[in-house]
């Protein structure tokens, strides 16, 4: 409120309007849940008594393991007077922006459910099942 700056902040995003497909990325297709399925698992811990809890992942898709190899240019603020923009950046974690970047995070998810002891449903692939929990995401 008195005009000073607490803390300084970045976001380093790329542009995936520039990538090409074939070349940067080849698959982007990410299941999402089924209406039928949320309003089953509302209607089962309504009815059953069951608790629910609702999880948001803060920035969700930087934590994204990268499945192949994505450079990217420096920021030109990055730059040296004398570079002539040979440098490139190496991703190892996804970003936001990338094409393939929600891909990226809902393998990501999945392999840790799975790593939980969760088991994909048929039905839906966004519906995730264990013992004593389910998951919808």
């Amino acid at each position: 409120p008195d005009g000073r700056i607490r803390k300084y902040k970045a976001r380093f995003c790329v542009r995936g309007d520039r990538q090409i497909f074939g070349l940067d990325f080849d698959k982007t297709y990410v299941p999402v849940v089924q209406w039928s399925t949320v309003r089953l698992m509302l209607l089962l811990s309504l009815s059953l008594g069951l608790k629910t809890k609702q999880v948001d992942y803060s920035n969700a898709f930087v934590q994204a393991e990268i499945d192949g190899e994505i450079y990217c240019k420096l920021p030109q603020e990055f730059l040296g007077p004398d570079d002539d923009g040979q440098y490139v950046l190496k991703l190892k974690k996804s970003l936001y922006r990338l094409k393939q970047a929600p891909r990226l995070w809902f393998n990501t998810l999945e392999k840790s459910l799975h790593a939980r002891g969760f088991v994909s449903s048929k039905a839906d692939p966004c519906l995730f099942l264990s013992d004593d929990l389910i998951a919808v995401v």
